[in-house]
């Protein structure tokens, strides 16, 4: 939920509240995804070195107390744009900026320490079972936070913040139920449940962490400007969450699908086929306004229905590169919060570079055409990296 109000929603929140652009979406965006990387990649060793420091004392840190202060912190910072928005006007953007910066870097050592949870205990199928929930527990709650979002977005889209402190309370209550720190990870066991992974695990994780920063690349350029492509396209401001979900409810059933079906694991096609998807939805979600009769007052309905086939089209290569690197990254990595500090830090760099991609491209052309060929560059060298290691593995085998 955090995820879909801050990390993807704060534009929508952005645009309503303060009136912001696309531009000033994107300069946002990149100053969220900036402080993301460094909390994700040092959250391990950090935690790591409180937990052996305080291991004697009276106070003793672990991952869990560790946990319930993110969530505790997460429910106070998220007061603070309804309270400047009543009380002082004109700090009101100031106190969204704090906020998402310090949401931003608390949830970079948040998701580490969850994908520790996670695959603490687990490999083979029960890893794959457990990831596969866990995939689609979270992608069902983004969707459900930004249906939700769209009645009080016009009106009151600072109290849509406030409302997630109050549910971050809660979640506070509910991890005091797991155990002080992660399950130690399986790795040598032979028995099914604890089958270790095959080798060829180890160069797809990366070459889908190149896909991993790719698509986050296309999916933090996009999100900022799906306000502004709505507008153009005359839709109500009651429609704008609900359609900018169409890559969420897709996102969801790919999850669905991979939690069920496991033949893809172990092969090379799979990050292929997700970054086609991605590359060619992302494109066709730029031009949407550029197709039919754009007007403010008017709904551009061509324009609407090219969107959500972009975003549909999207949504399945999020799924797919998402999916399988998280995947491959705890079966070779481990259930330490170093290993998933690692795999949210790629995440960041793609959060901070797309919207770097979005500032040039509209710098250098007006309109989604100098968006699109800036991130296309990007993205097709990381794709090119990643098809260089995968042919450099298929060379030493």
């Amino acid at each position: 939920m955090g995820t879909a109000v801050v990390t993807t929603g704060i534009a929508f929140i952005a645009d309503q509240g303060l009136g912001y652009s696309g531009t000033q979406n994107l300069t946002l965006a990149l100053a969220l995804g900036a402080v993301y990387i460094p909390a994700a990649y040092f959250s391990g060793p950090a935690i790591s070195r409180a937990i052996k420091r305080t291991a004697h004392s009276r106070i003793r840190i672990t991952t869990k107390r560790v946990l319930v202060g993110i969530m505790v912190l997460l429910t106070l910072v998220a007061q603070g744009p309804l309270i400047a928005s009543v009380y002082f006007p004109e700090r009101t953007e100031v106190a969204i900026w704090i906020m998402g910066i310090v949401f931003m870097s608390a949830t970079g050592v948040q998701w580490p320490i969850i994908h520790a949870y996670l695959s603490g205990g687990r490999s083979g199928k029960p890893m794959r079972s457990a990831i596969g929930k866990f995939n689609i527990t979270w992608a069902t709650a983004l969707v459900l936070s930004f249906w939700s979002m769209a009645p009080l977005l016009e009106s009151h889209p600072f109290l849509i913040v406030s409302i997630l402190g109050g549910i971050h309370l809660i979640i506070a209550c509910l991890v005091m139920r797991l155990s002080d720190e992660p399950a130690v990870h399986i790795h040598d066991q032979t028995v099914e449940e604890h089958e270790p992974h095959p080798p060829v695990y180890v160069p797809l994780l990366t070459v889908f962490r190149m896909m991993l920063i790719a698509s986050y690349v296309i999916l933090s350029v996009m999100t900022p400007l799906l306000p502004s492509i709505e507008t153009k396209l005359g839709l109500p401001e009651l429609w704008w969450t609900p359609v900018a979900s169409t890559w969420l409810v897709v996102r969801i059933v790919f999850f669905a699908l991979f939690e069920r079906w496991h033949g893809w694991h172990g092969h090379w096609w799979v990050p292929w086929v997700g970054m086609s998807a991605l590359v060619i939805g992302f494109a066709i979600a730029m031009i949407a306004p550029m197709m039919g009769t754009s007007g403010l007052e008017t709904l551009n309905t061509a324009g609407l229905l090219t969107l959500i086939a972009g975003l549909s089209l999207a949504g399945v290569g999020i799924a797919i590169t998402y999916y399988g690197a998280l995947y491959y990254a705890m079966a070779v990595g481990g259930s330490d919060v170093d290993s998933g500090g690692k795999h949210e830090a790629f995440i960041g760099v793609g959060y901070t570079l797309g919207p770097l991609c979005g500032l040039i491209g509209g710098a250098l052309y007006q309109g989604g055409a100098g968006v699109i060929a800036v991130t296309s560059v990007v993205v097709l060298g990381m794709v090119g990296a990643a098809i260089f290691k995968a042919f450099k593995h298929s060379k030493s085998q």
